[in-house]
C-alpha cells in the first residue's frame, strides 16, 4: 500500500491515491484518463531537448 496523496481539482482536499481512483471521494468530481501515448511524447521531448547537450558533451570528451 503507498502512502501516497493526491489533491483534487475540483473540491482541493487531498486523499489516498492508490492509483485506481476514478473518481473523488469527497465531491464526486469524475477525473479525465490519462493516454497511455501522453508519457511516451513527454520521453520523447525530454530527449530531444536534452540531444544538443549530449552532443556537446560527446564534443568535448573527444
Amino acid at each position: 500500500m503507498s502512502d501516497e496523496y493526491s489533491k483534487c481539482p475540483s473540491c482541493a482536499v487531498e486523499y489516498e491515491d492508490d492509483g485506481d481512483v476514478d473518481v473523488c471521494p469527497y465531491c464526486g468530481y469524475e477525473f479525465p484518463e490519462r493516454a497511455t501515448s501522453t508519457r511516451w511524447v513527454a520521453w520523447l521531448l525530454v530527449l530531444l531537448m536534452l540531444w544538443p547537450a549530449i552532443k556537446g558533451i560527446m564534443y568535448l570528451l573527444g
